[in-house]
C-alpha cells in the first residue's frame, strides 16, 4: 500500500493536459532535471503530477534499450485525443474509478474511503482516526501519522476544492470537484464535517457507468452480474459513486435501451441479474467517443 506520494498536492486544473502532452512529446520528460520549468510547475508539483498520472492508469513505465521511458496507456491515449483538458464529467468519472480501483497500489486512501469506509457523514478528526486505525490493522510496517493526515487532507481537497466564482483565472481548483461526490462543511465545534454525496446520474453520466461494468473483474464468462453486486461490490457503482439501489436500477434501466449495446435483465434463483454484451470497456468507450 502507498501513502502521501502526491506531495500534498491534489491535481489542479490543466495539470492533466500538461502531463499527457509533455510525455507525448518526450518519453523521458519526467527524468529531465529541468522538466518542471517546461510546464511551469515547481519540482514537488511535477513529482505530484507524475504520481497522479500513474494513479489514474494513464501512464506506464517500460525499459527500452536499457533506458526507462514513459508512455501513455490505451486509456491515456484515448483521453489525450478526446478530452485532455478534462472538460467532460464522463472523463472525470472514469479517472475517479481508476483512482479508487487502485490497481497498481498508488492510491490507498481513495480505495479505503470509497470501497471500505462505511460512514457517510463524519468529522474530519474522526475520519483521520478511522484511517489510522485501518492502516495499523492492515500494514506490517508502521506508517507515519503525518503521512496519513496528508492523505486525508488531499482526499478532501481532491473532491471539494471548487473554482473561485470571483476569479475567472483561478487555476487552483480540482476538476474532480465537479463530480459532487463529497462535501466539506464547517461545524460549530470548530472542525469540518465530511459527507459522502450521491450525485445525480446526469452529473456522472451513463458512459462511465457502463465502462465500469465492462471493465469489472467481477464479470464471469457468462457475462452475468447481479444487481446486488453492482450496488454493494468493491469498485462498482454503489461504492464508487455513493449510489443507492434505486439509482443503480435507474441507470440499468437506461442501459437496457442502449442503441448499440443494450444490457439484458435475467431472473435467476429469485435474484436480479444483468447480462452484458460481448464488448470490452476500451471498445465501448471508443465507440461512444466516436459518436461525438
Amino acid at each position: 500500500m502507498a501513502y502521501a506520494r502526491h506531495q500534498s498536492f491534489y491535481i489542479r486544473d490543466k495539470w492533466f493536459s500538461k502531463g499527457l502532452k509533455a510525455v507525448k512529446q518526450n518519453n523521458r520528460f519526467f527524468f529531465n532535471d529541468y522538466a518542471f520549468e517546461t510546464v511551469g510547475l515547481g519540482k514537488n508539483m511535477l513529482e505530484s503530477l507524475k504520481y497522479w498520472l500513474f494513479a489514474f492508469d494513464v501512464l506506464e513505465e517500460t525499459i527500452v534499450e536499457g533506458q526507462r521511458i514513459h508512455s501513455l496507456t490505451e486509456l491515456g491515449e484515448i483521453l489525450f485525443q478526446h478530452d485532455r483538458l478534462l472538460q467532460k464529467n464522463e472523463s472525470l468519472a472514469i479517472l475517479h474509478y481508476h483512482l479508487v480501483r487502485n490497481t497498481n497500489d498508488y492510491s490507498t486512501v481513495f480505495d479505503w474511503y470509497f470501497n471500505r469506509y462505511r460512514e457517510t457523514s463524519v468529522s474530519k478528526p474522526d475520519l483521520l482516526s478511522s484511517f489510522i486505525t485501518w492502516v495499523s490493522q492492515n500494514e506490517v510496517k508502521e506508517i507515519s501519522e503525518n503521512s496519513l493526515k496528508r492523505d486525508i487532507d488531499c482526499l478532501i481537497q481532491f473532491y471539494t476544492k471548487t473554482p473561485d466564482e470571483n476569479d475567472p483565472e483561478d487555476g487552483m481548483f480540482s476538476p474532480f470537484s465537479k463530480l459532487t461526490l463529497m462535501k466539506s462543511e464547517r461545524s460549530g465545534e470548530g472542525f469540518d464535517t465530511i459527507k459522502k454525496i450521491t450525485p445525480e446520474l446526469n452529473v456522472i453520466e451513463i458512459v462511465p457507468l457502463y465502462y465500469i461494468l465492462l471493465n469489472s473483474d467481477a464479470i464471469p464468462e457468462d457475462r452475468l452480474i447481479s444487481v446486488d453486486e453492482i450496488v454493494k461490490g468493491d469498485n462498482l457503482w454503489g461504492k464508487i459513486f455513493n449510489l443507492s439501489r434505486n439509482k443503480v436500477v435507474e441507470a440499468l434501466n437506461i442501459l437496457t435501451n442502449h442503441e448499440k449495446y443494450p444490457i439484458e435483465y435475467v431472473r435467476t434463483n429469485n435474484l436480479d441479474y444483468i447480462r452484458l454484451p460481448m464488448i470490452t470497456s476500451v471498445e465501448y468507450i471508443k465507440s461512444e467517443l466516436l459518436k461525438g
